[in-house]
């Protein structure tokens, strides 16, 4: 498994891209660790486009958004679900939310990856939540996030 603080360091960098680049990463990534598995552990992955293996861009677009819409779905049901075995998971998010964007990021990415999510995935997917989903809604968390995903 990969390392959290290196995934949680390579999230926040990520979060300086534009959601139509982290979402279009995301396909390119998912297409990559398809060809080479090994590559899921690799928090660093910068995948560069090449139309001859990759395609058109639209379809590693829509792969990225079904990506997200997965895991954004996994993730609200493990911050505002009830089981007792997400707990740490959902203490350290909530807590995140009091220390600022950066930590809910970080507490994110972390989240993600102990679902199992690889670890290049993991650190675009955080900033992306994070900003189109968590933040907006920080202070009615779970409510706002349900009617975001609902929108999606």
């Amino acid at each position: 498994m990969a390392d959290v603080k290196t995934v949680v360091d390579a999230a926040n960098r990520l979060a300086a891209k534009d959601e139509e680049s982290l979402v279009l990463l995301i396909g390119m990534m998912e297409q990559e660790i398809k060809k080479n598995p090994a590559l899921k552990e690799d928090a660093n992955l910068q995948p560069k486009y090449d139309q001859t293996t990759m395609g058109f861009m639209d379809p590693l677009k829509e792969a990225g958004g079904r990506i997200l819409r997965r895991w954004n779905k996994e993730l609200h049901g493990l911050v505002c679900g009830t089981q007792a075995r997400d707990r740490k998971e959902r203490q350290e998010i909530l807590g995140a939310l009091n220390l600022g964007e950066t930590a809910v990021i970080g507490a994110v990415a972390a989240a993600l990856l102990a679902m199992g999510v690889p670890a290049p995935i993991a650190a675009a997917l955080a900033p992306l939540i994070v900003r189109k989903f968590i933040w907006p809604a920080k202070d009615e968390l779970c409510k706002s996030w349900a009617e975001g995903i609902a929108r999606a």
